[in-house]
This record gives C-alpha cells, structure tokens and sequence, in this order.
C-alpha cells in the first residue's frame, strides 16, 4: 500500500509541472484534472491504509468539488480565449 502512495505522489508531481508548464489551455485543464483525481486517490488510499472512514467522507466531498473547479475554471477563462483553443 505505502508503494502505491508514493507512485500516486509522484505522478501528482509529474501533473503539477504539466500544470505549470502546459503550452496551451488544454493542457493545463487536464493536468488540473489529474491533479485533483489524484488527491482524491490519495485521501483514499489514506482512507484504507489507516482504517478511517472519515477520509473516504472527505475524498467524495472533494471529488464532487473538483467538478466544480474545472467547470468554474473553463467558465472563466474559455470565452474569451476561444481563438487559442481553435488552433489545435
């Protein structure tokens, strides 16, 4: 299980710097995504390895957030930016 957490970690980091470096909006609305995925994987594996329920509660809270961020984030930035999107 301790394997599992820190592969999950570090493919977390691999999409943080997606996130940071991404060359177009695409990208970077994705690797939110995996962001935000992987910490709910995290908080479960969490969930599971200490015997908690309570860290499941927060993952599925956290999970149903995260649809809200990605929704909000494409709100706010993918009007205006419509032509950099076209050129793919």
């Amino acid at each position: 299980m301790i394997v599992l957490i820190y592969v999950t970690y570090a493919l977390t980091a691999m999409s943080i710097v997606r996130l940071i470096i991404g060359p177009n909006l695409y990208d970077r609305l994705l690797a939110l995504n995996m962001v935000s995925a992987h910490v709910t994987l995290l908080m479960a594996f969490y969930a599971v390895h200490y015997n908690h329920v309570f860290y499941m509660d927060v993952a599925m809270i956290y999970a149903l957030l995260s649809f809200t961020e990605i929704v909000a984030y494409v709100r706010l930035v993918g009007p205006d930016r419509s032509e950099e999107m076209v050129s793919l």
